[in-house]
Protein backbone atom coordinates (compact mmCIF):
# COMPACT_ATOMS: atom_id res chain seq x y z
CA UNK A 1 0.00 0.00 0.00
CA UNK A 2 1.12 3.38 -1.19
CA UNK A 3 0.27 6.63 1.78
CA UNK A 4 1.53 10.01 -0.05
CA UNK A 5 2.95 11.98 2.61
CA UNK A 6 2.94 15.31 0.89
CA UNK A 7 1.82 16.78 -2.22
CA UNK A 8 2.87 20.24 -3.92
CA UNK A 9 1.05 21.84 -6.92
CA UNK A 10 2.29 24.09 -9.64
CA UNK A 11 -0.09 26.16 -10.39
CA UNK A 12 0.56 29.17 -13.51
CA UNK A 13 -3.00 31.23 -14.50
CA UNK A 14 -4.98 28.79 -12.51
CA UNK A 15 -4.46 26.24 -14.20
CA UNK A 16 -2.19 23.18 -12.64
CA UNK A 17 0.94 22.72 -14.77
CA UNK A 18 2.56 19.91 -12.56
CA UNK A 19 3.08 18.22 -9.02
CA UNK A 20 5.84 16.68 -6.64
CA UNK A 21 4.70 14.48 -4.39
CA UNK A 22 6.24 12.39 -1.67
CA UNK A 23 4.89 9.44 -0.67
CA UNK A 24 6.03 5.86 0.94
CA UNK A 25 5.29 2.19 0.92
CA UNK A 26 4.32 0.64 3.70
CA UNK A 27 7.51 -1.84 3.95
CA UNK A 28 9.87 0.67 2.78
CA UNK A 29 11.61 3.22 5.60
CA UNK A 30 12.49 5.74 3.34
CA UNK A 31 10.10 7.85 1.53
CA UNK A 32 9.87 8.60 -2.31
CA UNK A 33 9.69 11.66 -4.36
CA UNK A 34 8.10 11.86 -7.68
CA UNK A 35 7.66 14.60 -10.00
CA UNK A 36 6.13 15.85 -13.18
CA UNK A 37 5.44 18.70 -15.63
CA UNK A 38 2.39 18.47 -18.47
CA UNK A 39 4.22 17.60 -21.37
CA UNK A 40 2.82 21.43 -23.11
CA UNK A 41 5.12 23.05 -20.42
CA UNK A 42 8.52 20.88 -20.37
CA UNK A 43 11.70 21.98 -20.84
CA UNK A 44 10.81 25.97 -19.52
CA UNK A 45 12.54 25.01 -16.16
CA UNK A 46 9.77 24.93 -14.68
CA UNK A 47 10.91 21.81 -12.25
CA UNK A 48 14.50 23.48 -12.38
CA UNK A 49 12.25 26.25 -10.15
CA UNK A 50 10.36 24.52 -7.72
CA UNK A 51 12.03 21.42 -6.86
CA UNK A 52 14.48 23.64 -4.64
CA UNK A 53 11.18 25.64 -3.09
CA UNK A 54 9.85 21.58 -2.34
CA UNK A 55 12.58 20.34 -0.85
CA UNK A 56 13.08 23.21 1.47
CA UNK A 57 9.57 23.21 2.47
CA UNK A 58 10.02 18.93 3.55
CA UNK A 59 13.77 19.67 4.52
CA UNK A 60 13.33 18.61 8.51
CA UNK A 61 11.76 14.62 6.83
CA UNK A 62 15.50 13.57 6.68
CA UNK A 63 16.71 11.33 3.88
CA UNK A 64 14.29 10.61 0.95
CA UNK A 65 14.83 8.82 -2.46
CA UNK A 66 13.93 9.15 -6.05
CA UNK A 67 14.00 6.31 -8.91
CA UNK A 68 14.96 7.81 -12.60
CA UNK A 69 15.24 5.75 -15.56
CA UNK A 70 18.93 5.28 -16.93
CA UNK A 71 18.65 7.68 -19.89
CA UNK A 72 16.43 10.50 -17.92
CA UNK A 73 19.52 12.85 -18.01
CA UNK A 74 17.10 16.05 -17.72
CA UNK A 75 15.93 14.49 -14.41
CA UNK A 76 19.44 13.27 -13.23
CA UNK A 77 20.88 16.32 -13.52
CA UNK A 78 18.09 17.98 -11.72
CA UNK A 79 18.41 15.93 -9.09
CA UNK A 80 22.20 16.26 -8.62
CA UNK A 81 22.05 19.70 -8.52
CA UNK A 82 19.71 19.84 -5.79
CA UNK A 83 21.82 17.37 -3.22
CA UNK A 84 20.98 14.23 -4.50
CA UNK A 85 23.60 11.23 -5.08
CA UNK A 86 23.43 8.05 -6.75
CA UNK A 87 23.32 5.40 -4.33
CA UNK A 88 22.57 2.33 -6.85
CA UNK A 89 20.46 0.26 -8.96
CA UNK A 90 17.28 -1.27 -9.13
CA UNK A 91 17.68 -4.05 -11.92
CA UNK A 92 18.88 -5.14 -15.56
CA UNK A 93 16.74 -1.90 -16.78
CA UNK A 94 19.35 0.53 -15.60
CA UNK A 95 17.09 2.24 -13.24
CA UNK A 96 18.84 4.66 -11.15
CA UNK A 97 18.23 5.35 -7.25
CA UNK A 98 19.06 8.24 -6.19
CA UNK A 99 18.91 9.96 -2.44
CA UNK A 100 19.08 12.86 -0.28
Amino acid sequence: MIQTIDEYKIIENGEVIGEIALWQYNNQKLPHIEYKVKPEHQNKGIMKKHLPIYLDRIKGIGNILAVVKYDNLISIKLLLNNGFKHIGKINENKIFIYGI
